[in-house]
């Protein structure tokens, strides 16, 4: 889920999941994923908002290096949340075609 690399022994990823589930049980725990990361993207995005404007008052009060270190802070945290959300939007892409693909059938008559 996280694409993070697991000692070969591991049952457990660092990120919470547990090697071995089903299919269909991987693809529910990415969809909230996908949707706690949409969550949070639409919560940060109106933080940068305010930290940008937050960041212009500061600024004209002379405070220009705090007000860069927070709005740096929530860009980066936003970096990251979007990532997490690509990530999770390629994986969902590729378990679905994959379930979806069904062997062929061969039929052998005598």
């Amino acid at each position: 889920m996280c694409h993070r690399v697991s000692a070969g022994g591991a049952w457990q990823c660092s990120c919470g999941y547990e090697f071995g589930q089903s299919m269909q049980c991987l693809l529910v725990l990415l969809r909230d994923q996908q949707t706690s990361a949409w969550l949070t993207l639409a919560l940060l995005l109106v933080l940068d908002a305010v930290a940008g404007w937050g960041a212009v008052l500061a600024a004209l009060h002379g405070f220009i290096v705090l007000a860069a270190l927070g709005f740096t802070a929530l860009v980066l945290m936003t970096a990251r949340t979007v990532h997490k959300l690509l990530l999770t939007r390629a994986s969902l892409r590729h378990l679905t075609r994959r379930a979806s693909v069904l062997p062929r059938a061969v039929v052998h008559r005598r």
